[in-house]
């Protein structure tokens, strides 16, 4: 459970900036997280990592608490002192995608309700070029008759 759904409702609507700010905070919780239990599972201490990366306890500390700024080259540092691979996986964001697919369905539909298209069967495979920008492609014997 992440912060914002422990102290808002799911139809709580957040500006742009409180919302990156949310997404900022949960990546940093769950990368930390996920770095902890590797950790337990593999029995390493802070004070044991920090000597791998020949770093401070405090430092550790820091990057593991989210007060300091964990950087891709860091995380792969820990990774590596830790023996274990880091798998990073871009998804988009489904509130986001469902907003713009609402957004294309809307559009959609507009456009059907006001436009008419006509569908014209007679069609030749060859376009006949009347001006530059001017194309026929239907029948030309039916032309020819008129």
């Amino acid at each position: 459970m992440s912060a914002k759904e422990l102290f808002y409702s799911k139809d709580h609507s957040f500006t742009q900036d409180e919302a990156c700010a949310y997404a900022r905070e949960d990546l940093i919780y769950n990368v930390t997280e996920d770095l902890l239990v590797q950790m337990e599972d593999l029995a390493i201490t802070k004070v044991e990592l920090a000597r791998r990366l020949k770093k401070s306890r405090a430092y550790v500390s820091q990057l593991l608490s989210g007060s300091r700024n964990m950087t891709l080259a860091s995380l792969a540092d820990i990774c590596f002192a830790l023996g274990i691979q880091p798998k990073i996986e871009l998804l988009p964001d489904t509130a986001t995608a469902q907003q713009e697919t609402s957004s294309v369905e809307k559009t959609i539909k507009y456009a059907k309700d006001t436009w008419q298209i006509e569908v014209i069967e007679d069609l030749t495979p060859n376009p006949v070029i009347l001006e530059s920008n001017v194309i026929d492609c239907r029948n030309l014997s039916a032309w020819e008759a008129a």
